[in-house]
């Protein structure tokens, strides 16, 4: 892809045609937040509201990310928010291995221009593109991995969706004891070592 501003990535984001999600798509959402945030968090794909809106994390699913941000001693404002998926599937199935190769480079291009410190992986769907392999979020949540993604490596963290929360009393609470250990490791942020692999 070539090199592209944050704003002229957005606007090739929302012209998007790839893949055939554009057809039944209300809105592209290619995420928000500062461009040199220190922190990413990403997610599996739009769902009703951000298809409606444009912007992410807006629905419910939206709502107990912002407390959950709180729990971790974050603003929305500091962050980057974003999806591995730019536009929604239909009835918010699960993302297609097509249209997930299709919409990385998107992604990809996001961390290089963002250079994050921390990305957090919010569901299986997010941690196994940013890791590479498959996640069980049952068994790897909360741990702190590297992450070498699309030339950028730094450090990430793994969780369950907010969506999970709406779901089930077991998952708000891993989620809450989750967030509560983000805090944690923002607080050491300045100790994280990122670094360039590859020029694309």
């Amino acid at each position: 892809m070539e090199k592209l501003s944050s704003g002229e990535l957005d606007e090739k984001i929302r012209e998007c045609t790839l893949c055939d999600l554009h057809k039944s798509r209300s809105n592209a959402v290619p995420g928000e937040g500062p461009d040199d945030a220190d922190i990413m968090m990403i997610g599996e794909a739009p769902g009703y509201y951000e298809d409606q809106e444009g912007l992410p994390f807006v629905g419910s699913a939206g709502k107990k990310l912002d407390g959950l941000l709180e729990k971790a001693g974050l603003k929305r404002g500091e962050i980057f928010i974003g999806n591995v998926l730019k536009c929604r599937p239909p009835e918010n199935r699960d993302p297609t291995t097509e249209e997930i190769e299709t919409c990385r480079p998107y992604l990809e291009r996001q961390i290089r221009t963002i250079k994050p410190k921390l990305i957090v992986a919010l569901g299986r769907f997010a941690g196994g593109e940013l890791l590479g392999k498959s996640v069980s979020v049952s068994r790897e949540h909360g741990e702190l991995r590297d992450s070498s993604y699309g030339g950028w490596h730094c450090k990430l963290f793994i969780s369950y969706h907010p969506a999970a929360a709406l779901y089930g009393a077991d998952a708000a609470m891993k989620l809450e004891e989750d967030f509560e250990k983000l805090g944690e490791v923002v607080e050491k942020l300045d100790e994280f070592k990122t670094a360039e692999q590859t020029t694309l």
